[in-house]
């Protein structure tokens, strides 16, 4: 067990609760939901993580550990998602105790999550390349933030962890002030998380280390999971369109997105002759296209609260 890695969490779960606490004082919220929404959710986010990885993986640990699977402190043995949804359902259960829309809780977290989620990723700095990707060939890159360097060989790696870092600190950042979200109110929340599943897909890609079925990662498969379902229920909302068609059809293009980058999976695994760089230019349209369908969807909601 990495006891740096923890103490590192658990300093990062301070600073977002005071801040949590200061975004409810601000809108007049009582601090108690907060308090216990951060309490159930640290402790749902260790065991729906520990969960998960042991169900997902089960035919690897299983027959390795047994019940004490179950019980293992490995960093690297928990789903990081996991540990996402475990927070949140603390917070939907601490809204139900304190008899509170679930929707307006989860909104006023949904940035400070994004930035919980950023400390997360800056805690792996401790884990020793488990955050890391492949082999840096270019000597300016050989440094931190880039780069980290192996303990065993002194060689310097990629420091994923950072890159997926920045990209939940901008999403904090970002819908930390965006305005146009309280029409809906649940919105801020979707919008968060679906802009940290994005990326997420992309930065799962070049980690060297991870979950997994063969060449399928499996924090991919859960990001394209929530990304889907977050598109439906963004059409399921809007009732201007007539026909089933019209309504849905963001989901359907989605599911296109989807395959591409289940056939850019294959061809980094099984297609070497192609450059990298190919590969994830065409994943990186992809990517394009979810943010282009959501900022549709969601567009067309703003507009449809605006003229009710």
């Amino acid at each position: 067990m990495n006891i740096a890695y923890w103490l590192f969490l658990l300093l990062s779960l301070a600073l977002c609760t005071a801040w949590l606490a200061v975004r409810a004082n601000k809108r007049g919220m009582k601090l108690a939901p907060v308090f216990t929404g951060v309490l159930l959710g640290a402790v749902l986010a260790f065991v729906v993580a520990k969960a998960l990885y042991t169900v997902l993986l089960s035919s690897k640990v299983w027959p390795r550990y047994g019940w004490a699977s179950l019980i293992r402190l490995e960093a690297s043995e928990f789903s990081f998602i996991g540990g996402c949804l475990g927070m949140v359902l603390g917070m939907v259960i601490s809204a139900r105790l304190h008899k509170i829309q679930p929707a307006s809780l989860l909104s006023l977290f949904a940035p400070v999550g994004a930035f919980m989620t950023a400390g997360a990723r800056v805690a792996e700095v401790f884990l020793d390349m488990q955050g890391a990707g492949k082999l840096v060939e270019i000597a300016f890159f050989e440094r931190i933030p880039f780069a980290v360097q192996s303990d065993w060989n002194q060689l310097w790696f990629w420091a994923v962890f950072f890159l997926e870092a920045l990209f939940a600190l901008i999403a904090a950042v970002i819908f930390s002030v965006w305005k146009k979200g309280d029409d809906i109110v649940s919105l801020r929340f979707e919008r968060v998380v679906y802009y940290l599943c994005v990326p997420q897909i992309f930065c799962e890609s070049l980690r060297s280390q991870g979950m997994r079925w063969g060449f399928v990662r499996i924090e991919q498969v859960l990001c394209g999971v929530i990304i889907e379902g977050l598109l439906i229920y963004g059409c399921l909302q809007y009732t201007g369109a007539k026909g089933f068609w019209k309504r849905f059809w963001p989901c359907f293009a989605a599911l296109g997105c989807v395959v591409v980058i289940v056939g850019v999976e294959f061809g980094l695994d099984k297609v070497p002759s192609v450059p990298d760089a190919i590969w994830y230019c065409v994943m990186i349209a992809a990517l394009v296209g979810f943010a282009a369908l959501e900022r549709f969807v969601t567009g067309r909601r703003l507009r449809q609260v605006k003229q009710a």
